[in-house]
């Protein structure tokens, strides 16, 4: 297929051929003018194929010269593919050595800390350093460790507060009889009791201040099983570490409270296991756990020791005086509010739930061996067996006597319940104890006012009371 300019060409000398044989002045000038055209666009189409050529060229070069940097690329990434590779042999071969270096330190002894297969929980100097201790009221794991120079037991403090007496013997079942102060970590849960045995005890050592839990730090969990003398143990592996604990798997903690977790490495105590459901409830009402059951999932916690613990001495009889003094002070407080809601319609409205399970009967209950708790329950018997007939009027008289008694008492032992003089882990729980205290003496100031309002009209005569149900209190202990 022709160019439109080589058609053009064509045509014009067809134009030429045909007027060549004319010789007027016209056809001269047309043939002239014909030529000149012809000449032009032969020259435009010479530029054009000159460009044509020049830009085949080009085009030819460009392709010869990607081609030769695309060899070059091709020989580069070759290059460095081949150093890759023998990079990552040496690697290997360095990480093999390495290994097998690691390897020939550990020891080749199972029993020894650091060894794959060691298991604290199967060596006995580190089983017999674990202690059971036997309260009258709860009972616990504590470890014996140094400290100091000095002979320490461990343990949460839940696992002796509340106590009025205890025993403690180790797994192997040496009793330890000798103490010093008892001493209680600062902000913290658990507590450490001076031994003075002159015997030698097996002890644990604990982690130094510095030492750091990453995500592959492996631990082992301990405690003595219910005074069996067998022992409980987890292994597993931390998840590292906050400025308070040592976070790991809940499961290793389980059923362990006041025992210690060992670093595998070393053998070291890393931290002791808190739980914090064990401890007195932070609110009046609340329900208390059952027997030997462990605190809610999820609240277990391994408080750390490799750190800078502040410690308070405190005579361990102080200790245990505390603790009965808040749950006496809470006792009170819980029978004021009983008397609160006392009414002079029948039952004397001991069937008024004041939280949960608690009803004003079953506190009173409870605590029937106060006075004040004794003569309502004695009064309200008396009358339902008709022993006793009493007048609206006077039954009135009695209760704001009642009342009037229970805010004598509130004010006189508030005069030497003061939270500052506490220890540090009481503490807390005697500011409860204090607010909770304001607040029943609220309620029974408003209830003395209004004795026996909003009670139903009760018919002239002596009152005759249909008994409450007698309901099982359950107070929570301090």
């Amino acid at each position: 297929m022709k160019s439109p300019l080589a058609r053009r060409l064509v045509l014009l000398s067809l134009a030429i051929f045909a007027l060549s044989g004319c010789t007027d002045k016209k056809s001269v000038a047309k043939i002239q003018d014909l030529e000149t055209q012809i000449e032009t666009m032969q020259e435009e189409h010479t530029t054009t194929i000159n460009d044509l050529h020049r830009q085949l060229s080009e085009a030819e070069e460009a392709a010869r010269t990607a081609q030769s940097d695309n060899v070059q690329k091709i020989q580069q990434l070759t290059g460095e593919r081949d150093t890759a590779v023998q990079q990552l042999a040496t690697t290997k071969a360095d990480m093999a050595r390495a290994e097998a270096a690691r390897i020939a330190k550990l020891p080749k002894d199972p029993s020894t800390p650091g060894h794959p297969e060691f298991d604290p929980s199967k060596e006995s100097k580190y089983t017999n350093a674990l202690a059971t201790i036997t309260g009258d009221k709860t009972s616990g794991t504590g470890f014996v460790a140094v400290a100091g120079g000095k002979l320490y037991l461990y343990t949460a403090a839940s696992v002796i507060a509340g106590n009025s007496r205890f025993s403690i013997s180790n797994a192997a079942g040496t009793k330890f009889t000798k103490f010093g102060n008892l001493e209680v970590a600062e902000k913290t849960s658990f507590v450490r009791l001076e031994l003075l045995e002159s015997d030698a005890v097996p002890a644990l050592r604990l982690a130094d201040e510095d030492a750091r839990v990453g995500a592959d730090t492996h631990v082992c969990c301990l405690a003595t099983e219910g005074g069996s003398g067998s022992i409980a143990a987890e292994r597993g592996i931390a998840q590292g570490q906050t400025d308070d604990i040592i976070s790991v798997d809940l499961n290793l903690l389980q059923g362990k409270t006041g025992g210690p977790m060992l670093e595998s490495a070393t053998g070291k105590v890393l931290a002791i296991i808190i739980d914090p459901g064990a401890e007195p409830q932070r609110q009046l009402w609340s329900e208390p756990a059952s027997a030997g059951q462990s605190g809610e999932a999820g609240t277990l916690r391994a408080c750390r020791l490799n750190r800078r613990v502040l410690w308070k001495a405190v005579p361990i009889g102080n200790f245990l005086a505390d603790a009965k003094k808040i749950t006496e002070y809470n006792r009170l407080t819980c029978v004021a509010e009983a008397l609160a809601v006392l009414n002079t319609s029948p039952g004397f409205g001991l069937s008024t739930t004041i939280s949960g399970s608690h009803t004003a009967l079953s506190i009173l209950t409870e605590a029937k061996d106060l006075p004040i708790a004794t003569e309502v329950i004695t009064l309200q018997a008396d009358i339902a067996s008709k022993r006793l007939r009493i007048g609206e009027a006077d039954l009135k008289k009695r209760f704001s006597s009642l009342m009037s008694s229970a805010m004598t008492q509130m004010q006189r032992g508030d005069a030497d319940f003061v939270p500052a003089k506490f220890d540090a882990y009481h503490r807390p729980y005697a500011e409860d104890a204090v607010k909770w205290r304001k607040d029943a003496m609220k309620h029974l100031q408003n209830a003395g006012s209004n004795t026996g309002s909003g009670a139903p009209a009760a018919a002239e005569g002596p009152h005759t009371l249909t008994p409450a149900p007698v309901i099982q209190p359950r107070i929570p202990r301090r």
